[in-house]
């Protein structure tokens, strides 16, 4: 596939793409970002900076591992190479990036994130490791993306469609935003089938609340597919891989030094609903109710002529 130029970023209605949005009081996009504010500035190098599950594979033994060995995973089912203009949607504090700019590149990374404290933390860790100008962050919002059209080789986001106000509305930026033939990969997580009774509606309706997932993104693998068919995206792949991410994401917040450095981190009651949420996630995932997937699409390219 041949690069096209990169168009210059659409401007915020605040002062550019580079400065902090401030989100109306009652949006899904404050909600967001209060959510994942909680501790942002005590985090430092806890766990490498990194906020996904991990791909527990045979041979991972340490979270920095599986978390890692995840971003490689999408990394190259994007198929990242020197060059490559990525967008990373929902990139959290930015450790992800600088991973995949070691790993594949040289690239050119842009990361958008609804959460300013997680901007300043990933522009913060460009900048130590001299990357500033190759690896960016942004403040903004998945469904109004602050870029013009066909800006982009490849987008990225891990863990980060499941909050988007709808990940439906996203798959139409993405889509624009992707240069013709250009490759999204996703780490997102599907319902494995609808709930069968009262008790598991309340967890699924219980999870989507407090973690601030809208209801219209419980999805199953097969409308994933059909969601990304309908959004104009061809060669949809949902790949169902939650034996791998979400028992072993589980085991490393139960451990004891985990939990006392995340409630130092977080506050106790932050700490106390980040063990709800996991507990809730892993209850629904035993009664085989939700999984976790990783996608890939791509933008059609013109035919030849």
């Amino acid at each position: 596939m041949t690069d096209p130029p990169i168009p210059g970023p659409r401007s915020h209605a605040q002062g550019g793409p580079q400065g902090r949005r401030t989100w109306p009081c009652l949006s899904h996009e404050r909600a967001v970002e209060t959510f994942y504010s909680h501790g942002t500035e005590n985090f430092g190098e806890f766990h490498g900076g990194y906020l996904n599950f991990g791909l527990w594979e045979e041979g991972v033994s340490g979270y920095l591992q599986a978390a890692e060995n995840l971003v490689r995973r999408l990394g190259a089912l994007l198929g990242l190479r020197p060059g490559s203009r990525l967008l990373d949607v929902a990139p959290g504090m930015g450790p992800q990036d600088l991973f995949l700019h070691r790993t594949f590149g040289p690239l050119e990374i842009d990361g958008l994130d609804v959460t300013w404290k997680h901007v300043e933390q990933g522009r913060a860790r460009a900048l130590r490791a001299g990357l500033e100008g190759r690896v960016r962050f942004h403040h903004g919002s998945a469904v109004a993306m602050p870029f013009e059209g066909g800006r982009f080789t490849h987008l990225l986001s891990i863990e980060g469609a499941e909050h988007f106000d709808t990940r439906e509305r996203f798959f139409g930026e993405a889509l624009r935003v992707l240069a013709p033939g250009g490759v999204m990969a996703l780490a997102d997580y599907t319902l494995k089938r609808p709930p069968r009774n009262a008790l598991e509606r309340w967890v699924l309706c219980a999870v989507c609340s407090v973690w601030r997932v809208p209801r219209a993104n419980a999805w199953t693998a097969e409308e994933f597919r059909e969601r990304l068919r309908r959004a104009g995206f061809e060669e949809a792949q949902v790949s169902e891989v939650g034996p791998l991410t979400i028992p072993g994401y589980f085991r490393e917040q139960r451990r004891p030094e985990v939990r006392e450095e995340l409630a130092r981190i977080r506050g106790f009651v932050g700490g106390r609903l980040g063990q709800v949420i996991d507990f809730a996630l892993i209850g629904a995932y035993r009664w085989g109710l939700i999984d976790y997937v990783l996608v890939r699409a791509r933008k059609p390219a013109p035919l030849p002529a």
